[in-house]
Formats: C-alpha cells, structure tokens, sequence
C-alpha cells in the first residue's frame, strides 16, 4: 500500500521539523563564536592602545 498525500505531507513536516532542531543550535553556536571573535579583537587593540601609553 503507497502513502497517501496526508501521510507524505506529514512526513515533510517531520522531516523539516527535525532538521531546523539540528540546525538553529549549529547556527546559534556560530553566531556566539563570532561574538567572542569580536570582543577577543577588541581586547586585544585595547591591549596595544595600553601598551604604548605605558611605553615612555
């Protein structure tokens, strides 16, 4: 016995349901790690800034 529309369309859902649950912590996480990879580059100019008024 083949599937009905009601079965395929159900299916779909699954199917698209189960791959944003994978796919929006993987993005969540990306978007994180470019957040630190900001700061980390804005710690280290203020890092530099520092290092040359300290310098006589």
């Amino acid at each position: 016995m083949s599937p009905g529309p009601l079965e395929l369309l159900v299916l779909l859902v699954a199917t698209l349901f189960i791959a944003l649950l994978v796919a929006l912590p993987l993005l969540w996480l990306m978007r994180g790690s470019r957040k630190r990879a900001e700061l980390q580059r804005q710690v280290d100019d203020l890092r530099d800034r520092l290092e040359h008024l300290e310098r006589p």
